[in-house]
């Protein structure tokens, strides 16, 4: 079975062949595609998948999200540390020992 175009076996097709009258159409018969059940049908399968695909995006989001005592907010309250001139300890779970607060000399104290 040979598949390759030869030119020479090729029919000629012309749309319009040589002697016939010319084709008359309307705008409506020379369009594509025409409005109507088709398209509105096209467009609310559209929108019923997209539909589809928000709930179902939703529903995952909220099948993993983080349990609500996860994301509860610290209790209000000052932010400043007790002592800002004290170092920073190795252990953040335990507060760093108080100093006394220093002396200006300049001040004259």
């Amino acid at each position: 079975m040979n598949t390759r175009f030869d030119p020479e076996q090729a029919e000629t097709r012309h749309p319009n062949p040589i002697g016939s009258p010319p084709v008359v159409e309307t705008a409506t018969e020379a369009r594509q595609g025409s409005w109507g059940a088709p398209v509105l049908k096209m467009l609310i399968a559209g929108l019923l998948l997209a539909m589809v695909a928000w709930a179902g995006a939703e529903w995952y989001g909220q099948s993993t999200a983080p349990p609500p005592e996860q994301t509860a907010t610290p209790p209000a309250g000052s932010t400043t540390p007790a002592n800002p001139n004290a170092p920073p300890t190795a252990n953040p779970a335990t507060p760093p020992a108080a100093t006394p607060p220093a002396t200006n000399s300049q001040s004259g104290n």
